[in-house]
């Protein structure tokens, strides 16, 4: 029997059970499910800033002993996560977003970044450098591959006047531009990176005017927006966001709607000022270039109820007036939330004749496949892909196909359905005349994965797109969670269906038919265009990975990878969507090393010094905690997968290539316990945003893990798979959950977990010579400040939503623990006037200090303070908007270096020199800037590079290293402040050079 790891989630420490399915095939489809009822139910738990439990189980499969397990992305797990850690976004939210975003790139103006065609800013200390990832050179999921991916792509647009031209939209990296579309590595530019909000739900081009683009701000599951902003002139700048918003009829409920998640747009083809916008909140028409929208009500089988809306397809135009068939689902009733994108809620698709002024239900027209063959009853549906051909001179005879889900399965698919009438009526052509059927080059060993039609079961709400080829109906390509699919007979009374993509292309056991090793395509397909060029066609992926495009795809014939070939022009494309950073420091001069969890794009490593931006997957599936710790000569890296798969590596051991290669057992897995049997919590779980810290205080490399209710180190290098190798720190505490953790970098034993519920926890003197079971956590009060003077803080005086902890660098008449600094993720709109996300104690969290100052209003995500500043004034915060720096504890904040967009920042590092602050976002990927090469210190070193109260040979050699550097130098090394010791002027000098050796063997 073949062993897989499954894991389930519960809301709670319950699992729902029921008796699961004997085959393969069914009972993951009915595992997701299941998976699926217990993420809706805790979708409907507002406020809640405690991650759902995901207890691991292995379940007997029916597979052979060879089956090798690889590391998939979670989609319901991650937005589950996603909603726990960051909450339930709101209009308010998002338009605040936008608002600060604005305010603030006009207040550093002279910060931002530049649009292409513009003079740069100037390569200098005092600018952030983007390190990628820009490249790969392999990638590691079970098995290594070399094609290179980027990050979640949502839409593609070419210019048609000039081929060459193209964009494509990210979900969280904003637009991207090309002027050499066709090279083999196309050059790509940003144009989004001052708007604020760089999750693109989908994006529009104007085909008369193609520099006039509309982009829908919101990511159908992870950041929101629900804004529509405009560019005329080809992303060099961009209009006033226009807010999504109207009410239902009364007849359809009443409600009053605002959409934050924008999957579909289009401008129409013969009026360009109608645009048509399909969002989770229902369909919106504007008649006047995207200066206001409508709310459209749709008409619905039944009880008339507010819709949602997923795809919208062109079908022709009679007399200039345009035609047109979307997708959607009804909500589930008439007062209902908005259903998310995984709610189990009817599908539909509507047409209209009068360019999308009215709209018919083709499900009330019965004109939907019914595999019951009962009229009484409604098509098992939801979620509907569709697309359509190009528009013949008779409108009512174009072409369309849509790849469809279930209603009563969500995960599962539906079918591939075909209209022959513009969207009519439509039929079944899947195979087997109930919405299945096999595919023609099914793959023979790996039943689960591409066998049928329905490619995108364990996911169809997720990952479901289709396209037709403008030139020839016949050619439909189409894609879902694993494999691509073609027909080239799609107008056959029979299509035949066959597979043209894996996601694993080396993975012989699963990516192997009749015709050979399929072609790679990354997982989790999203887009899919058919361009027709001067010499051919293009067909155009956008998946989880990125872009990917073939030439060839519809070649008849046996389909390999000889035979077929997509190309990835994914190079440069900065647009990753990264969890958590881990550097190595300049102090223990390891600062090359960097490495970051990327959602579905694994662990990404930094390659070497002659590729600084290459980074490549050495850990599959969605990448999440990082961790570098590194004492003397001696390291350990650590790396998560979802789920608390916790991985580690050892750099000085000479097989593993310094953990930058892609060998199976170069990262070893070792999760921490959650059983009262192997040295856990009773009752624990693994939580899927996992977060691995490395300690870099002690005496050897060690690290730090939490579970939901436990915190656990491990001092060293493992051995073997035994758990009880994490220690477990102090008791279990179940009145609040691990959220992030943190630690000291100049005190051995002083930790910090930032708690669900707005408290923190504190460890302290538990070094790592220190038995863990005599470590004890002290909790503290609520992080917030007595507004009216009662004397408590309570009710609306706190936020939640804890993010980060850190301790100062000097502990100097502090007793450890009792000062440090917290943080709020609390979404914008949650918070009572005073109450900021910022905050420092003094007292072991007794009291709190608001220190958020001047911080635009969003969510921070992270503090640090500045290692080098032994006076504890200097701090950092990562924001949603970017990186901000105070000198004075918070009394002010300013915006901290120039050239970093207006993004998510996710995680921090600060070296211990001060010379380096590293940062990944979530959708640009990972960013350094050198804090200590600018002249605002004035000449004040002591001399000590690596802070470690000593001056010694690593202090010589930087200084040395440094001689005739000023702040004004361009180039590596770059001047540092700490090694300018005397004279009057900014400049690392012979002089400094003779001071220090004076002084060399004593103390700074």
């Amino acid at each position: 029997m073949r062993r897989r790891v499954v894991v389930s989630m519960a809301v709670g420490a319950g699992v729902l059970a029921l008796a699961a399915p004997a085959s393969v095939r069914a009972y993951r489809t009915w595992a997701e499910e299941q998976r699926r009822l217990r993420f809706e139910d805790f979708m409907q738990q507002p406020g809640e800033d405690a991650p759902p439990q995901l207890k691991a189980e292995v379940e007997e499969e029916l597979f052979e002993d060879s089956y090798r397990e690889e590391d998939i992305d979670d989609a319901f797990a991650r937005w589950m996560a996603h909603k726990a850690y960051w909450g339930i976004p709101t209009a308010q939210g998002t338009d605040t977003l936008l608002a600060e975003a604005r305010a603030e790139s006009e207040r550093w103006a002279h910060l931002m970044p530049r649009a292409p065609g513009l003079k740069g800013l100037g390569q200098n200390a005092n600018s952030w450098v983007n390190l990628g990832p820009t490249d790969a050179k392999f990638q590691y999921n079970g098995t290594l591959y070399t094609q290179v991916d980027s990050g979640r792509l949502t839409n593609i647009a070419v210019d048609p006047r000039d081929q060459n031209v193209a964009y494509i939209s990210t979900s969280g990296g904003g637009v991207w531009k090309t002027y050499d579309f066709f090279a083999p590595d196309p050059t790509w530019h940003p144009v989004t990176e001052t708007l604020g909000n760089l999750a693109v739900g989908d994006m529009a081009m104007d085909p008369q005017d193609p520099d006039t683009l509309y982009l829908g701000l919101g990511d159908f599951t992870d950041l929101a927006g629900g804004q529509v902003v405009k560019t005329t002139n080809g992303g060099s700048s961009w209009g006033t966001p226009v807010a999504l918003s109207g009410t239902y009829p009364a007849g359809s409920g009443g409600l009053t709607v605002r959409a934050l998640r924008v999957r579909a747009m289009k401008v129409d083809p013969s009026a360009p000022n109608i645009i048509l916008v399909g969002t989770e909140a229902g369909l919106y028409r504007s008649t006047d270039s995207g200066a206001s929208f409508q709310l459209l009500d749709l008409p619905n089988a039944g009880t008339q109820t507010p819709d949602t809306v997923w795809t919208i397809a062109y079908t022709g135009q009679v007399g200039g007036v345009s035609r047109w068939a979307i997708s959607g689902t009804a909500y589930a009733s008439p007062t209902a939330a908005a259903p998310t994108a995984s709610t189990a809620v009817q599908g539909d698709i509507w047409v209209s004749t009068n360019a999308g002024l009215s709209w018919s239900s083709r499900l009330v027209a019965n004109a939907l496949p019914d595999f019951d063959n009962n009229p009484a009853t409604l098509t098992d549906v939801n979620h509907i892909a569709l697309a359509s051909g190009t528009a013949p001179e008779d409108p009512t005879r174009t072409v369309l196909f849509a790849l469809t889900g279930k209603r009563s399965s969500i995960a599962a698919g539906a079918g591939i359905w075909r209209s022959l009438d513009a969207g009519n009526t439509w039929q079944d052509v899947s195979g087997n005349g109930q919405g299945d059927g096999q595919i023609r080059n099914m793959t023979f060993l790996d039943t689960s994965q591409c066998v049928s039609v329905n490619v995108h079961n364990g996911q169809a709400w997720y990952n479901s797109t289709v396209a037709v080829d403008p030139g020839d109906d016949n050619r439909v390509i189409l894609g879902g969670t694993y494999c691509g699919l073609r027909t080239i007979n799609g107008l056959s009374n029979q299509p035949i269906w066959e597979a043209v993509s894996h996601w694993l292309p080396t993975y012989t056991d699963g990516s192997t038919t009749d015709d050979g090793l399929l072609p790679y395509v990354h997982a989790d397909w999203h887009v899919t265009q058919v361009l027709r060029t001067p010499t051919g066609y293009m067909v155009m992926a956008g998946s989880d990975g990125g872009l990917f495009t073939s030439t060839n795809v519809f070649n008849p014939g046996k389909i390999n990878q000889e035979t077929v070939t997509w190309r990835f022009p994914n190079r440069g494309l900065a647009t990753h969507l990264m969890y958590n950073v881990a550097s190595g420091d300049p102090a223990t001069g390891n600062q090359f090393v960097a490495f970051a969890g990327l959602q579905d794009n694994g662990t990404r490593f930094r390659d070497t010094a002659s590729s600084p931006t290459t980074f490549n997957q050495v850990i599959g599936g969605d990448g999440i905690g990082v961790a570098a710790s590194r004492v003397g000569e001696d390291s350990i890296f650590w790396g998560s997968v979802q789920n608390s798969s916790t991985r580690w590596c050892d750099p000085d051991d000479a097989s593993t290539n310094g953990c930058n290669q892609g060998i199976a057992g170069t990262w070893r897995t070792l999760a921490p316990p959650t059983t009262a049997a192997t040295g856990g919590c009773a009752g624990d779980a693994v939580t899927f945003l996992t977060k691995v810290v490395g300690l870099r205080s002690g005496n050897r490399p060690a690290a730090i893990t939490g579970t939901t209710f436990g915190v656990f180190r491990l001092v060293g290098t493992p051995v073997g798979t035994d758990r009880r190798q994490w220690q477990h720190l102090g008791a279990c505490i179940t009145s609040n959950q691990v959220r992030a953790l943190g630690v000291s970098t100049t005190v051995d034993g002083l930790y910090g977990v930032a708690a669900s519920g707005g408290r923190f926890r504190i460890m302290s003197g538990c070094t790592l010579d220190t038995p863990a079971a005599s470590c004890t956590w002290t909790q503290t009060n609520l992080m917030g400040v007595d507004l009216n003077g009662n004397g408590t803080v309570e009710g609306t005086e706190f936020p939640t939503f804890t993010s980060s902890v850190d301790f100062p660098p000097n502990h100097t008449g502090i007793t450890p623990g009792d000062m440090f600094v917290g943080s709020s993720v609390a979404p914008s709109g949650t918070l009572a006037p005073g109450v900021g996300r910022v905050f420092l104690t003094r007292n072991r969290g007794t009291t709190w200090q608001n220190i958020t100052g001047d911080l635009p209003d969003v969510p921070v995500n992270v503090v640090r303070f500045d290692l080098s500043d032994t006076t504890n004034q200097t701090l950092f915060a990562g924001t949603d908007l970017g990186v901000y720096r105070t000198l004075n504890q918070g009394a002010t904040w300013e915006r901290y270096g120039a050239g970093l967009p207006l993004v998510k920042v996710t995680d921090m590092f600060v070296g211990r020199t001060g010379g380096l602050l590293r940062v990944s976002t979530f959708g640009r990927g990972m960013w350094e800037i050198y804090p200590s090469a600018t002249a605002e210190r004035g000449v004040a070193g002591n001399g000590d590079y690596d802070r470690n109260g000593q001056l010694d040979f690593v202090d010589l050699l930087a200084t040395a290293n440094r001689l005739g550097t000023t702040p004004a130098t361009q180039a590596k090394p770059y001047y540092d402040w700490n090694q300018d010791l005397v004279g009057t002027a900014n400049a690392v000098d012979e002089q400094d050079l003779s001071q220090l050796l004076n002084r060399y063997g004593g103390r700074p």
